[in-house]
């Protein structure tokens, strides 16, 4: 018989209702800084820094420990702007005389909205699982300038909370399709790069400047596939299921 919560006190119930609320905010604040290329930010702020191999999780592996993320997800994210300003200076005269900081993430606008949110909040009130889809844009720097790209994804992430606040612990990305504005996902799609949105780094994505300096993967396992006509329906991320404490439930 699947696992219930046993009944909670008035106090109580106001309690996780708030923590849940808590957790909402937390992943807004990863869509909006984020689509604002302040992956240093939603590093330093909201992601955990105490609990164990906290991982990024994306179409084709996974990015696991504290060190590696931040490597990647944060200051990797970060370079990738970078050179993507420079690559704007270069193609558009009329931003040379800016500086690297006015111009950061010139070019770029990514939207990825969060919506049919699913939240599980463990009894014990110490960490959390939720799962939301999110149909969004990314306008990426490339070899080219700007492309526009259409992205749908699927987010799977587990939540701890640390010092009282809630933190993001673990995050599967599953990107559905990334295809260029104008074209159909059902002529081929792609898998997104992780400076866009998140989604995957793998060969035939978007080519974006500065995707060279991220390190691979360093557990390398396909977890999603992108759209093609012969790819039935993906039931992952799992939707969360209520437990009592994180030992007796599934990671994202």
């Amino acid at each position: 018989m699947a696992y219930k919560h046993p009944e909670f006190t008035t106090d109580q119930l106001v309690r996780r209702m708030a923590d849940i609320r808590e957790v909402e905010n937390v992943m807004a604040k990863h869509a909006y800084l984020h689509g604002l290329k302040k992956n240093a930010e939603e590093f330093d702020t909201i992601w955990c820094k105490k609990a164990p191999n906290p991982h990024f999780a994306q179409n084709q592996g996974y990015y696991i420990g504290y060190d590696l993320l931040k490597a990647t997800y944060r200051d990797g994210c970060g370079l990738m702007t970078n050179m993507a300003t420079q690559q704007m200076k270069k193609m558009y005269p009329e931003l040379a005389g800016k500086s690297d900081e006015e111009l950061y993430g010139v070019g770029t606008i990514i939207m990825h909205p969060l919506t049919t949110s699913i939240i599980e909040l463990a009894g014990d009130g110490e960490t959390a699982k939720g799962m939301w889809y999110s149909p969004g844009q990314i306008t990426e720097v490339g070899p080219s300038g700007p492309e526009a790209q259409w992205i749908w994804e699927k987010y799977g992430v587990d939540f701890i909370k640390e010092d009282g606040n809630w933190k993001i612990w673990h995050m599967h990305v599953c990107t559905d399709f990334c295809v260029p504005v104008g074209t159909s996902w059902t002529d081929g799609s792609k898998d997104a790069p992780l400076g866009a949105a998140g989604g995957t780094d793998v060969d035939g994505g978007p080519q974006v400047v500065g995707m060279d300096v991220l390190p691979p993967h360093n557990k390398a396992v396909a977890t999603y596939k992108v759209y093609s006509k012969s790819q039935v329906p993906q039931d992952v991320p799992r939707i969360p299921e209520p437990y009592w404490t994180f030992s007796e439930t599934f990671s994202y």
